[in-house]
């Protein structure tokens, strides 16, 4: 069973003594799933959120929070399915 969403942001904000901002996008580029951006005083992780009043943004969320626990400030998290060409480089660490 999956631990609540919100222990594990919080467990990330104290591991990193940065907050983490949560914010919903819509974005042109259907291989973008989310991001991470540093920010002065906080992390932002941005979630494609194409579905209102479904959680299937929790997965992202999930993902992303992983990449802050192994070192990742800035990174672009894509769905490999929905690109035509090589894999951009995702992270710009």
């Amino acid at each position: 069973m999956l631990r609540p969403l919100e222990s594990q942001i919080r467990e990330v904000e104290q591991a990193t003594g940065e907050r983490i901002v949560l914010r919903g996008i819509k974005t042109p580029d259907p291989s973008v799933r989310g991001r991470i951006s540093s920010r002065p005083g906080y992390l932002l992780l941005e979630y494609r959120d194409e579905t209102a009043g479904y959680f299937w943004h929790h997965d992202i969320i999930r993902e992303l929070l992983a990449l802050i626990r192994q070192g990742h400030r800035n990174f672009v998290l894509y769905d490999w399915n929905t690109l035509s060409t090589e894999p951009p480089a995702n992270s710009t660490d």
